[in-house]
This record gives C-alpha cells, structure tokens and sequence, in this order.
C-alpha cells in the first residue's frame, strides 16, 4: 500500500518522540543474508540454528522486513545494472527474431518487444516496505480491514475496500501509529535481549581449558624416589 505525502507527513507528526529503533540480532541478519539467495524459511531456520516458527515469525517484525527489502532492492539494482550491459546484444536478437520465418518466434518477440516498452502491460517489483514506519503502518491498516470484514461480510468489496474503509483504515492507522511503532520495538529488544541470553549460556557451558602437568615417564618417579633414600657417601 502506498502512502501519500500527507500521510506520511502526519504520521511522523505523531512519531517525533518515538524510541530510537533497535538493532537485529546476528542471528537475524545471517537470515536476511540466506533469504535474498532464494533460500527457503525451513533452509534459512536449519542454517541459522532457529525454529522454523522464529523466521516465519521475523517475517512480521517490522525492522526485520524492512531490512529484508532494502537488501533485495540493492540485489535487485545490481541485477539491473547487468542487464543493462545487455540491452545492445538483446536488441538485435529482438530484431532478429521479428524477421524470423517461425511464426511462433516472431509473435515470441514481438510480445517481448511490447512488454518491454510497457504497450504490453507494465512488470512491477514490489518488495514491499522498506522502511519499519511503512511496514508497521501496512500491518495497521490490514488489521483495521480485516475487522471490518468480519464484521461486515456482507458489506464486503473490493469497491468498499478501496473507496471507503481503506481511507478509514488508513486514518486510524495514523492515530495509531506510535502505539504499533512502540509494540515493534518492544518485541525487537526482546529478541535482542533473549540472543544475548543464549549467547551468554553457550559461553558459559563451553569448558575451561585445563593445564596438563608433564607427563612422568614409567619407573622414573620410583628411581627418584630410591635415590632420596638411599645412603649418603662416605668420606674417605
């Protein structure tokens, strides 16, 4: 969902004295790093070291999946940028397959030729928010729309939706950012304080390096031990 202008301005109207937002554990940051590769939640969960609930459950942290979509934009970018380098060589193939006596490969090439200057129907990418305001004020006013449509089922349209209840919703959505914003950083330190606290276990079953004494060899301490009691040397 998009915000306006003035939706974001009043929002953060709202948000001046917000807490300062927290930090992502390793543990978090090591998922990001598995997802933008195209790994699965259960993949990323059995790498990490985490249930498979805990990442399904990061996907809603506001932070987390903010953090997510920035690093798929820039992946996304440098993908662009390599596909650019493309564009002289994949011209002339496009014009190639135009003329080309298969049918089937000329429509092929014209329907690319046509998506690509957007007469085709335009591809979007949408990553979703990038910033944990967007995302927190998406889930605010998802939540106001899905009780709405319980409530009123009978009402319920995608007209509704998107003539009425969405602007109620994002309305109230604003009066209720802060709240929302605070609740997301709450769960954040959570987390972080719930890491740190296995962090510290784990240092502290790990045991502690213990110094061997030299090793003594067979019959050696019995020898020394007969030369301490044995006679003393007589005096001549």
């Amino acid at each position: 969902m998009t915000l306006t202008q003035e939706q974001i301005t009043k929002t953060f109207e709202l948000m001046q004295e917000r807490s300062e937002a927290p930090k992502l554990t390793p543990e978090q940051l090591n998922a990001i790093d598995l997802l933008i590769l195209g790994k699965t939640d259960r993949e990323v969960a059995e790498a990490v070291g985490v249930r498979r609930e805990t990442v399904t459950k990061w996907h809603k942290n506001p932070f987390f999946s903010a953090e997510l979509s920035i690093r798929r934009e820039e992946l996304w970018a440098d993908a662009k940028l390599r596909l650019k380098a493309l564009v002289y060589e994949a011209i002339n193939v496009l014009t190639s397959g135009l003329s080309s006596p298969d049918e089937k490969v000329a429509i092929t090439t014209a329907v690319h030729v046509l998506k690509t200057v957007g007469l085709y129907g335009e591809v979007k990418q949408d990553f979703g928010p990038s910033t944990p305001e967007e995302a927190i004020w998406k889930q605010a006013v998802e939540r106001r729309i899905n009780v709405y449509t319980a409530l009123r089922p009978d009402s319920f349209s995608d007209w509704a939706e998107r003539n009425h209840m969405s602007d109620l919703a994002k309305e109230d959505a604003a009066k209720m950012m802060r709240y929302w914003y605070e609740q997301a950083v709450a769960e954040q330190k959570r987390e972080l304080k719930e890491y740190r606290k296995r962090a510290k276990l784990q240092e502290a079953t790990q045991l502690p390096q213990i110094e061997l004494a030299p090793a003594i060899e067979e019959g050696e301490d019995d020898l020394t031990q007969g030369q301490e009691d044995g006679p003393e040397p007589i005096e001549t």
